[in-house]
């Protein structure tokens, strides 16, 4: 299976671009500012703007200046520029992640040259390049950059006046991160002309960190003084490479996710597991009840005693009632560990009665096992309808926890599809590369009715309509079955903001292979022929292309 490895990973081992320049690299080399532009999604109305996997906001450049102008007056200039330098070093480290993990950029001179690209596309400044060279092996970097109306610079003009330091410190200690990340060792940029200064422009220098000398204060702030004038003998290519291994999936019983409303259900879970009082899970179909119950158990006094799932709606009436409550029964089966009643407002009434009275009579003797509940239905409106007991329902609520749905903790996205993505190439032993940026789009879109049950069948799918080895694709993942998310936008580099075709619109009436037939002409045509540079947009080998080509009788004018 293809496995990921990083940027520096790479160079090391192909010996063609241990080092590169600027002036040599060829005009139009991806990723364009259109294809970086193509990772900036608005989300119109779910209150969420992503750059890729990461979530972004949009703030004035007024908001900026005010909030800095502040910092200086509370904590003067020398710890505002501290704290900017790391904020923008950290910046820079994720803009640098971003461009593995999206444009998989195995040219070093490309990704280190899409750098000012990105930088332009925030907003910061427009950046013009003047010329950058770099020799991996022997650890060396220079650069020249100018900046056209810097943002930092510009505001800390109008707050302050002319100052007589370079002031865009955030802004040049994200060329720092994202350099030193791509190369693999300390690269530092610093300002020799600014516009907070009076200048016409920002000129920006880059130096690997031993060529600035013995006074470089920016290695202790990024946490790189160890890695101070550490040299590497020059590389030499091994006689068998061998990738990395993708990371292997997390443990399959963890809750996945860092959202506030993921943590907030997580962190009463992790409460209520020591105590034997019912735990009732409140929460929509899909949104992983049965695992949180799961979760709870091997958190609770008695992980290693059995796990009993009961599936309530099975259960019709009295007929029922030895298979659950019978000495051979489930409950009985649950006996020193935990008995997980799934959907139990659909539980027979009269089944309902006896568990109502079991868990009456807990009162007076302990029950040898723990009951934990889950609810599709809110219980005080399962009640009012008559499909709860109330006393059944005043038992099991004893500790409520709400799991949320999906659409509630869309923060998460990002980690789940990587979570479910490794899980299900494991599952099903099936060598892919990764998702297209075009389905990584959507799915940070889609509205996931079905929650995470859903999340994780359309990365199944994904996996398993893919081809061996190849990307993951909008064909592969979304079907006729799903309606496209109607509120993604995209920002191109003129004109209007866009939206992306529906599935529907995408799919129509033609045929699989209609949809590949334009896939592959249109990349042809915006790559003007160049077939290498439409396999690398279509995410396909040379010859692979080149077989499309001919199969579909594919040419110039056709």
């Amino acid at each position: 299976m293809p496995s990921r490895i990083s940027l520096t990973e790479a160079s090391r081992r192909a010996p063609g671009i241990l080092r590169g320049d600027s002036l040599l690299l060829d005009d139009g080399a991806p990723p364009t500012l259109n294809d970086l532009a193509g990772a900036l999604q608005f989300a119109l109305g779910d209150g969420r703007i992503w750059l890729n996997d990461e979530r972004m906001i949009m703030m004035q450049t007024s908001v900026l200046g005010a909030l800095r102008a502040e910092m200086i007056a509370e904590m003067g200039m020398d710890r505002t520029r501290d704290a900017l330098f790391r904020v923008g070093w950290t910046q820079g480290v994720q803009l640098a992640e971003l461009m593995i993990k999206r444009f998989k950029q195995d040219n070093l001179t490309a990704a280190l040259a899409a750098g000012p690209r990105l930088h332009t596309m925030k907003g910061f400044a427009k950046v013009v390049t003047k010329r950058f060279e770099f020799d991996a092996a022997k650890q060396e970097y220079l650069g020249e950059f100018y900046w056209h109306d810097s943002v930092e610079g510009t505001e800390h003009l109008r707050a302050f006046g002319v100052c007589d330091c370079a002031v865009c410190w955030m802004q040049v200690a994200v060329p720092s991160g994202y350099t030193t990340t791509l190369l693999g060792f300390p690269v530092i940029f610093r300002e020799v002309e600014c516009v907070g200064q009076g200048a016409q422009r920002c000129v920006v220098i880059g130096k690997d960190a031993a060529s600035w000398g013995d006074d470089v204060p920016e290695l202790k702030l990024f946490g790189l003084s160890e890695k101070k004038n550490k040299k590497s003998a020059p590389w030499t290519p091994p006689a068998d490479i061998r990738l990395a291994p993708r990371q292997s999936p997390r443990n399959p019983g963890d809750i996945v996710g860092s959202s506030a409303a993921i943590q907030r259900a997580r962190r009463l879970v992790e409460k209520v597991a020591g105590f034997a009082e019912p735990v009732l899970l409140i929460g929509e179909a899909g949104t992983g009840k049965e695992h949180f119950a799961r979760f709870l158990h091997s958190r609770g006094a008695t992980p290693e005693g059995p796990f009993v799932p009961v599936n309530c709606s099975v259960f019709s009436g009295a007929a029922d009632a030895e298979s659950l409550f019978g000495e051979t029964g489930l409950m009985h089966q649950a006996r020193g560990g935990t008995l997980f009643l799934n959907d139990v407002v659909a539980l027979a009434p009269d089944l309902q009665a006896r568990l109502a009275l079991l868990l009456h009579d807990r009162e007076r003797r302990r029950l040898p096992f723990r009951i934990i509940a889950a609810t599709g239905i809110h219980p005080t409106q399962a009640m009012t309808t008559g499909k709860l007991r109330a006393d059944l329902q005043y038992f099991l609520s004893v500790l409520p926890i709400h799991i949320p749905p999906l659409r509630e903790r869309r923060d998460d996205l990002p980690e789940l599809i990587e979570h479910f993505l490794q899980m299900h190439v494991t599952r099903h032993k099936k060598p892919v590369d990764r998702l297209t940026g075009a389905v990584y789009d959507m799915l940070l879109r889609y509205d996931y009715p079905g929650n995470m049950r859903e999340l994780s069948n359309l990365i199944a799918r994904g996996v398993i309509y893919a081809e061996p080895g190849g990307m993951i694709d909008i064909t592969h993942v979304f079907s006729v079955i799903e309606t496209a998310p109607q509120v993604a936008r995209r920002v191109q580099r003129d004109g209007p903001v866009d939206r992306p075709k529906t599935i529907a619109e995408v799919h129509g009436e033609r045929t699989l292979e209609d949809i590949e037939i334009e896939a592959v002409r249109t990349a042809l045509i915006e790559a003007d022929w160049n077939v290498s540079a439409a396999a690398r947009k279509l995410g396909l080998t040379r010859a692979k292309l080149d077989y499309r080509m001919k199969k579909f009788h594919l040419m110039p004018g056709s």
